[in-house]
């Protein structure tokens, strides 16, 4: 056989093509994303602060749980009932509400994780609603002293497990959503 007028040997003219990989689950972005949804919902249910911080004149009317304890619906909806917020209130309301929101949003893309398709695009929405829930916390904790009327160092000496999940759902979504990235 030739080429352009050279001789070739016939295992050089015609190479196989690559072989295609095929497609399949990402158990452990689904498993991250799951797990970071799932705590982004909860944090809503759980206790943030204990009663010293309740004692705040932003948080006075959210009452306090059973066990003297506020949970993030509670201070949602304290933050949610002020009269003439600040600024920095009314993100903190959004910030609160749209964790457990994203939570939601990555539970249904964690199940997603787990069809054979490609998860790129679903990892990229991941990434975006993972990056949005750690700006909100990341706001929650900047402007505490507007917020909660306390200090940084002080609010994390008040906080409990909620407020913790609430940290945490937008980094452990990070996690997943660049597994998710990586692996396609």
């Amino acid at each position: 056989m030739s080429q352009l007028g050279r001789a070739v040997a016939p295992s050089v003219v015609a190479a196989p093509p690559p072989p295609h990989r095929s497609v399949r689950a990402d158990p452990v972005a689904a498993i991250f994303l799951l797990l970071a949804g799932a705590i982004g919902i909860w944090q809503l249910l759980v206790p943030w602060l204990t009663t010293t911080a309740a004692a705040s004149a932003v948080l006075s009317g959210a009452g306090a749980g059973p066990a003297g304890q506020l949970t993030g619906w509670r201070i949602y909806r304290a933050l949610r009932a002020a009269p003439a917020p600040s600024s920095e209130v009314s993100w903190a309301t959004l910030a609160i509400l749209g964790c457990a929101v994203g939570g939601g949003a990555l539970i249904v893309l964690g199940l997603a994780m787990m069809a054979p398709l490609n998860h790129r695009p679903l990892g990229a929405a991941a990434l975006v609603i993972s990056l949005l829930s750690a700006a909100g916390a990341l706001w929650v904790v900047v402007h505490a002293r507007m917020v909660f009327d306390v200090g940084v160092f002080s609010l994390f000496g008040q906080t409990t497990v909620g407020w913790y999940l609430f940290l945490g759902s937008g980094l452990l979504g990070v996690i997943g959503s660049w597994k998710a990235l990586s692996t396609g």
